[in-house]
């Protein structure tokens, strides 16, 4: 595929936000040349998203003007699973998908010919700073991540990136985790379910952790990003359908582009990404400035920072073979 440059960032500009509706077309074709005075051609992005704090840099990017600067009318399209995404992106409806690297993984191996655009989001520089630990209640005779053979653990889709962290952690514990018995079931309805006893543990995703720490005296059993990898690495990227991506080179760099810019934007303005992720996902905004967050903004999307989930899920049985990621990773 022939090289071309990214074209550049202009300033953030504040316009009103995009209504959160669905688009039926297809990627449009690139923008074609204009004159440096003209005005920027706009055209539709759809965004398959779920509704997560990993969404923040996107959302606020949105709203600050970012996108329209760039040339996109950007809709955000919620869904509830990466699966759904895929089957709107692979009807013309969306030309983007966010989601958690091990599904991708999945999807590429189930024949789904996928391209990673963008990192979405990376786990936290501090591996100590859990945002997925798996919690149990204050007076859980549990005492570590090999006592869960055998009991209920919550996780929100099986199979996929959150049950592969408690796996991670149950392995390293010595435990083993096809004895552990996982239980589908939303995210907000964990803490509850493990307050009164249907489950014994569940992984915790934002806000609920800190939610369960410092509501309802939950602690921690097990963090598995100390075991996970010695250093960040990226969970969550943006993904497309190869052939659109081939096809509309130029219009997905300049999606890559911006998303990139988004990311490193949140990086700088903290306060402002919090108060952007308690619009987005409908939470307290004290609650959101306590919140722990991934990185954003830090790591490039690479084969070294996407490793360390791809061999765990090979090894943790997720995926049958290793990821090719030579033919994952897209580069304009």
């Amino acid at each position: 595929m022939a090289k071309f440059t990214r074209p550049l960032l202009g300033a953030i500009g504040l316009i009103a936000a995009v209504a959160l509706t669905a688009c039926s077309s297809a990627a449009p074709a690139p923008t074609e040349t204009a004159a440096a005075d003209a005005p920027v051609e706009i055209q539709p992005l759809v965004a398959g998203v779920i509704p997560v704090t990993d969404i923040g840099p996107v959302y606020m990017a949105q709203q600050n003007g970012v996108f329209e600067e760039n040339g996109f009318d950007l809709t955000l399209q919620s869904a509830g699973s990466s699966s759904e995404i895929i089957q709107a992106m692979q009807s013309g409806q969306v030309q983007i998908g966010y989601g958690g690297t091990t599904g991708v993984f999945q999807a590429v191996e189930n024949g789904i010919d996928l391209v990673v655009i963008a990192a979405a989001s990376a786990t936290p520089d501090d591996p100590e700073n859990g945002i997925n630990d798996l919690l149990v209640v204050a007076d859980s005779p549990l005492k570590s991540a090999k006592d869960l053979e055998g009991k209920k653990v919550a996780v929100n889709a099986p199979g996929g990136y959150t049950q592969l962290l408690a796996d991670i952690a149950i392995k390293a514990d010595g435990g083993d985790p096809t004895k552990v018995e996982y239980v589908q079931m939303g995210v907000p309805d964990q803490p509850a379910a493990l307050e009164s006893g249907a489950i014994d543990s569940f992984v915790a995703g934002e806000p609920f952790g800190t939610l369960g720490r410092e509501d309802k005296g939950f602690k921690t059993l097990a963090n598995p990003f100390v075991e996970l990898s010695d250093h960040a690495v990226v969970a969550g990227v943006w993904y497309a359908i190869r052939s659109e991506v081939e096809k509309n080179p130029e219009y997905y760099a300049k999606v890559a582009e911006t998303i990139d810019a988004a990311n490193t934007y949140a990086l700088e303005n903290d306060e402002e990404l919090r108060e952007s992720i308690a619009t987005f996902t409908k939470i307290d905004p004290a609650l959101a400035a306590r919140i722990r967050l991934g990185s954003y903004g830090k790591l490039p999307l690479t084969v070294e920072n996407l490793q360390p989930i791809a061999d765990w899920s090979l090894e943790l049985g997720y995926i049958k073979k290793p990821v090719d990621f030579d033919n994952l990773i897209w580069e304009p």
